[in-house]
């Protein structure tokens, strides 16, 4: 086909004049690169402008069209695309949830629809948090921990304490030991796993810590958290677990169970994955069976028991982060944890409530553009800094 007739053929599609025989051949001629120089401008003019609605089955040349705007877009990032129930609409929204899938961006879903730009601004990436921590010996050392350094890394009484790939483990002859205790902190931006010296195993989330001695030589194994902690503990007869949160002690039987405490969310959650936990606070004790959340607001002195949103619950421990109808308040909490940004809030965000899945190994960049896909919030980002607003709101 020669470029004349390529031409021919875009003053007809231009006209809607098109047959779908000679739109298919339109669109062979436009994948044979020996035309690409000679007829891009035109072509590009064609396809991101309003196209016209032929009227027929426009399946045939979507694949195409999506390698054309992956070549357009490389020249046109300023370029806005306007919301058409057309082809080239079709091409595009196929190209960024594919982009989307890609990135471990798996779905966000809104309740309504609005119409409005959204400001990109480039700026160094916001990498997501990572297997880093810092313990603190029982004289004071201060000991950074990361998935870098492994091996022995001290000696407290009998006990060694060592870092293998990001875990950190207590290991030796606690018979006779001196108590000592140790404190593991991690930062906003980090997350670690330790095991015990008893064999239990914790894992903390961003900006937690958790205070424990190197031996249980006692009556009891009692250990002090803040922030949000997943147990595993090993079972002891003789010597009943406890973990102690603000005024909570939580009485653990052999059992799994996620606490989430951080000062700035409204309660403290016991979640319950199997086992027996008894809760104390105050006079109010509160038994939870597996699949249970026991809640404790401020606002309130006994414990409220309801059934546990488990995905969600644990999703920090799988790597991701899980929202059921979730208010953008609390979603930017989790974030700002997981990325160390610092968020703002510009406007009325009370109604935004948003559902869906993401990953917590994302930039969180990606994660932004997500939940901006849903046209009910808006990001401006600079520096660590973030500014959320309502859709649309300038």
């Amino acid at each position: 086909m020669t470029i004349p007739e390529i031409k021919r053929l875009l003053e007809k599609y231009k006209r809607r004049e098109i047959t779908p025989e000679e739109h298919l051949q339109l669109m062979q001629a436009v994948q044979d690169d020996a035309y690409t120089a000679a007829i891009k401008a035109d072509i590009m003019d064609t396809l991101y402008s309003e196209t016209p609605d032929m009227g027929w089955d426009e399946g045939q040349s979507a694949a195409m069209l999506e390698g054309i705007f992956s070549e357009g877009m490389a020249q046109r990032r300023r370029l806005r695309v306007v919301k058409t129930r057309r082809l080239v609409y079709r091409s595009l929204a196929a190209a960024v949830l594919a982009g989307m899938i890609a990135t471990g961006v798996y779905y966000i879903s809104r309740t309504d629809k609005q119409v409005a730009p959204v400001v990109a601004v480039k700026q160094k990436p916001l990498l997501p948090g990572s297997n880093k921590a810092m313990l603190t010996l029982a004289d004071g050392t201060v000991i950074p921990l990361d998935s870098a350094k492994n091996g022995a890394l001290a000696q407290q009484g009998n006990m060694q304490i060592t870092n293998t790939n990001g875990r950190l483990s207590y290991n030796g002859n606690a018979a006779g030991e001196k108590v000592m205790y140790n404190t593991v902190v991690t930062p906003h931006g980090g997350q670690y796993q330790l095991t015990l010296a008893d064999g239990s195993r914790v894992w903390l989330n961003a900006a937690s810590s958790i205070r424990f001695p190197t031996a249980f030589t006692g009556n009891d194994r009692t250990v002090e958290i803040t922030g949000e902690a997943y147990f595993e503990i090993m079972q002891q007869a003789d010597k009943p677990f406890q973990v102690k949160v603000n005024e909570v002690q939580v009485n653990v039987l052999g059992t799994s169970f996620n606490i989430m405490a951080y000062h700035d969310e409204q309660a403290i959650k016991t979640t319950l994955v199997e086992g027996a936990v008894q809760l104390k606070h105050g006079n109010d004790a509160s038994l939870l069976k597996p699949g249970l959340q026991a809640s404790l607001s401020a606002k309130d002195d006994h414990f409220v028991v309801s059934p546990a949103d488990m995905e969600q619950t644990l999703a920090w421990k799988e790597g991701k982060f899980r929202f059921r109808n979730t208010n953008i308040r609390t979603i930017m909490r989790q974030l700002s944890r997981w990325y160390d940004i610092q968020v703002s809030y510009q406007g009325d965000v009370s109604d935004i409530d948003l559902t869906g899945v993401l990953s917590r190994r994302e930039e969180a960049g990606n994660l932004l553009t997500a939940l901006e896909a849903t046209q009910r919030v808006q990001f401006e980002v600079s520096g660590n800094n973030v500014t959320v607003r309502p859709w649309g709101q300038r």
